[in-house]
C-alpha cells in the first residue's frame, strides 16, 4: 500500500521492484510485485502477518492523532508536515548511515538518482503529506484516508498504460468498486447532494494522485540505494523544501504535555513504527499479502475516529469504505499464477 503519511516507503520491496542491467526504469511495472516468490515457513509467514497489521493500524491510528493537533489544538498542517518530516528523515538517515556509509556517500555524487529522489520527495513524500493532512482536517481521518485509496487504481491503470495492455477482469472491477466507494462517501446515498466538504473531496482526491507518484516515482533509486537511504534523503529535501516554504518557526505552537504526547506517537508510533513494522511484513510475509494486510490502515483509522475521537459512521460511509477496500484487495494481486 501506499502511506499517507511520511514513514511509509513504496509497497514493493527492492528486490521486487530491482529492474534488470539495462532495463527501462517501468520494466518491472509490466510484472506485478510477489510472483514468484519462494514459500515462507510458517512462524516467519505469521510473524510477517502479524507486522504487516500492525503497520497499517498504526498508520490509521497515525492519522487519528493528526486530526486531534489540527482540530483539538489548532495546530497547522503545515507545522505539523514540517515537524513530522523533519523528526523521521532525521531517524532514516541515521540508519541509512550507519547500515553502509559508502552507499549513503555514493548517492550524493550520483545526479541522476538525486533528481529522481527530489521529484519523489516533492510529488510523493510532501504533496502527500500536505493533501492528506489537509483532508484530514476538512473530512476526518477515515475518509481521507479512504479517498487516498484511490491511488491505487491510478498505479494499476498506469501499469497497464506501461505494458500496453487492457486492464484485465479483477484490474476493472476493483475501478468500478473505487469510483463506487468514493460515490456513497461523497453523497450518502444521494447523488443530488455532497456530504463530504468540497474541500475534503478535493483534497482527498488530490492526496489519491500524490500516493500514485509516491509508489512509481522512486523505481531505480530503491534499486539502486535501498529503502531506508531514499526514504530518508527523500524526506530530508521534503523537509527542507516545507521548512523554507511555510516557515513553521513563525507558527508559534504551544501544547500541552498531552499535546506533545499525540504528536510524538504520530512520529515514533505512526511514522517509524509502522514503517519498520510493514517493511519487516513485506520480508516475511511477502509483499502481496502485506500489501493486502496494510489495506486494514483505512478502516482501522474510521474505528478508531469512532471510538476514540466519536466521529459518527454511518451505513454509507461502511458502504463505501467495503468497496473501497475490495479495491484494495483485487488490484493489489493480479489474474493468473498467484505468489505462495
Amino acid at each position: 500500500m501506499g502511506r499517507g503519511d511520511a514513514g511509509g516507503g513504496p509497497v514493493a520491496p527492492e528486490k521486487a521492484r530491482r529492474p534488470h542491467e539495462g532495463a527501462s526504469e517501468h520494466e518491472g511495472l509490466e510484472k506485478w510485485p510477489g510472483e514468484g516468490e519462494a514459500p515462507a515457513g510458517r512462524p516467519q509467514l505469521l510473524r510477517g502477518v502479524v507486522c504487516a497489521l500492525l503497520g497499517g493500524v498504526f498508520w490509521g491510528f497515525s492519522a487519528n492523532c493528526a486530526e486531534v493537533l489540527m482540530g483539538s489544538y489548532g495546530v497547522s498542517v503545515e507545522w505539523i508536515t514540517c515537524a513530522r518530516l523533519a523528526c523521521a528523515a532525521l531517524f532514516f538517515l541515521v540508519l541509512a548511515v550507519v547500515r553502509d556509509r559508502r552507499r549513503a556517500a555514493a548517492v550524493l555524487r550520483d545526479g541522476p538518482s538525486l533528481a529522481r529522489i527530489a521529484g519523489f520527495a516533492l510529488l510523493g513524500i510532501l504533496l502527500t503529506q500536505v493533501s492528506y493532512l489537509s483532508a484530514i482536517g476538512s473530512a476526518g481521518a477515515g475518509t481521507a484516508l479512504l479517498l487516498e485509496q484511490l491511488g491505487l487504481a491510478l498505479i494499476m491503470l498506469y501499469a497497464c498504460l506501461v505494458a500496453r495492455r487492457a486492464p484485465v477482469f479483477r484490474e476493472a472491477a476493483g475501478l468500478a468498486c473505487a469510483l463506487l466507494g468514493v460515490l456513497l462517501i461523497a453523497t450518502q446515498g444521494d447523488p443530488s447532494t455532497l456530504a463530504v466538504p468540497a474541500e475534503g473531496l478535493a483534497w482527498g482526491l488530490i492526496s489519491a494522485v500524490s500516493l500514485a507518484f509516491y509508489n512509481l516515482m522512486p523505481v531505480r533509486p530503491l534499486a539502486r540505494y535501498g529503502s531506508f537511504l531514499v526514504t530518508g534523503a527523500a524526506m530530508a529535501i521534503a523537509g527542507a523544501v516545507a521548512l523554507a516554504a511555510f516557515r513553521p518557526w513563525e507558527q508559534p505552537v504551544s501544547l500541552p504535555p498531552e499535546g506533545w504526547a499525540v504528536f510524538a506517537a504520530i512520529v515514533g508510533v505512526g511514522t517509524i513504527l509502522a514503517y519498520l513494522l510493514f517493511v519487516q511484513g513485506i520480508k516475511d510475509a511477502g509483499p502481496v499479502r502485506a500489501g493486502l494486510l496494510g489495506s486494514v490502515e483505512p478502516v482501522s483509522a474510521m474505528v478508531i475516529s469512532a471510538l476514540w475521537l466519536g466521529t459518527p459512521v454511518t451505513v454509507w460511509d461502511a458502504a463505501g469504505a467495503a468497496a473501497i477496500v475490495a479495491m484494495i484487495f483485487l488490484v493489489s494481486e493480479r489474474e493468473g499464477p498467484k505468489a505462495r
